[in-house]
């Protein structure tokens, strides 16, 4: 069952094919929900459509190439979890991916996630 992505879940490394983007904390600016965990509102990495990441910083890789490296500029649109709503938004969960707007390969999230016993889509 997937778990709920934070902003200290890190993300995968990915290039456009003239600049590498190492992996990083997806960051940004968490929801806070009316749910609560242990007496503390419940974060979510949730947007309409999607949840903007803090930027990461291009490394150039390829010398023949005069283009520099554009800014990393991260999204994460939920994929994974498809019915299960908190305060009407989609959260990130274990299995999906951010995507550099500028293309490249996806960056699958790696962790860490947060509250091991919130289970999205669980039947208990």
């Amino acid at each position: 069952m997937p778990n709920l992505a934070s902003e200290d879940t890190v993300d995968t490394s990915s290039t456009d094919g003239t600049c590498i983007y190492n992996a990083a904390p997806i960051g940004g600016d968490a929801v806070s929900t009316s749910v609560e965990v242990g007496n503390q509102p419940l974060k979510i990495i949730a947007g309409t459509p999607f949840y903007e990441c803090d930027e990461v910083t291009g490394v150039k890789i390829n010398p023949l190439s005069p283009l520099p490296c554009q800014p990393g500029t991260r999204r994460i649109t939920p994929t994974v979890n498809t019915t299960v709503f908190i305060d009407g938004k989609l959260p990130a969960v274990t299995g999906d991916q951010a995507q550099l707007v500028i293309g490249g390969s996806p960056r699958p999230l790696t962790g860490p996630f947060q509250h091991a016993s919130i289970l999205i889509g669980s039947r208990l």
